[in-house]
């Protein structure tokens, strides 16, 4: 894995990563409960809320993984 460089100290990457990791955990929590829902809901309408609870995981996904703070809590 390569290193980032950055200018902050070592404290100041702590802080950055005591804020950003809660954040992350949630949209990840997020991610799960989406997911669950698009797997476990019935109805009428099943066939277009599957379809949009799928695209939203999805999105929430990819939103997890480009967040540069992500990189950070590796």
């Amino acid at each position: 894995m390569q290193r980032t460089t950055t200018d902050l100290s070592a404290e100041a990457i702590s802080a950055v990563m005591g804020a950003v990791n809660p954040l992350l955990a949630d949209a990840f929590a997020l991610y799960l409960k989406t997911k669950n829902f698009h797997w476990h809901l019935g109805g009428p309408d099943f066939r277009d809320y599957h379809l949009l609870l799928d695209e939203q995981g999805e999105q929430i996904f990819c939103d997890v993984r480009s967040n540069p703070g992500h990189k950070l809590a590796e």
